[in-house]
């Protein structure tokens, strides 16, 4: 679960530690009533600021003290849905606004367990994917699908179309246009 340690900055300012673990893939609305909530049950009383001190589960996103509620929980919604390598080559990259639909557009897919090069990652998730391509190609050239496979996988990262991001035995691609 993504979640974000929201501390009280006048309890911490006064040497106490007080805050709250919240989950960031709430609705912003409910995000900002938990805060307040931990903010009302402050041991200094009238407490007003916080600050995020922590937060789990971002896939190596950096995250600020003063990160906007909106932007955190968009970048939860993103890493909801896609793997976290492919949210953080984006983060940065596009507005946080345009995160999700950014990599919702450019993630290609992935590919789990392949040995070897890049280029035979790509060429698995090309066999795999777009097998209806490979009933067309004359029978004398099906026992050579897989070089053929490798072969455009090397076009498509020579040429940059594409990015890779391995992992233990995952390989996730994007597109980079």
């Amino acid at each position: 679960m993504h979640q974000i340690y929201a501390a009280c900055l006048a309890s911490y300012n006064n040497g106490m530690l007080h805050g709250e673990w919240i989950d960031a893939t709430q609705d912003p609305d409910s995000i900002n009533r938990e805060i307040q909530l931990m903010l009302e049950a402050s041991p200094i009383p009238g407490a007003e600021e916080f600050a995020i001190h922590d937060y789990e589960d971002f896939g190596g996103i950096q995250l600020g003290e003063y990160e906007s509620i909106d932007d955190l929980h968009l970048i939860a919604l993103a890493l909801d849905d896609f793997p976290a390598v492919v949210v953080a080559h984006f983060h940065g990259e596009v507005s946080v606004e345009e995160l999700y639909e950014t990599c919702e557009d450019r993630f290609i897919g992935t590919v789990e367990e392949e040995i070897g090069p890049e280029e035979n990652a790509y060429a698995a998730y090309i066999l795999e994917q777009e097998d209806h391509y490979w009933e067309r190609l004359p029978k004398e050239y099906q026992s050579h699908m897989r070089a053929i496979a490798v072969s455009e996988a090397q076009d498509r990262l020579l040429s940059g179309e594409l990015a890779l991001y391995e992992g233990r035995g995952t390989w996730h691609f994007v597109r980079n246009y």
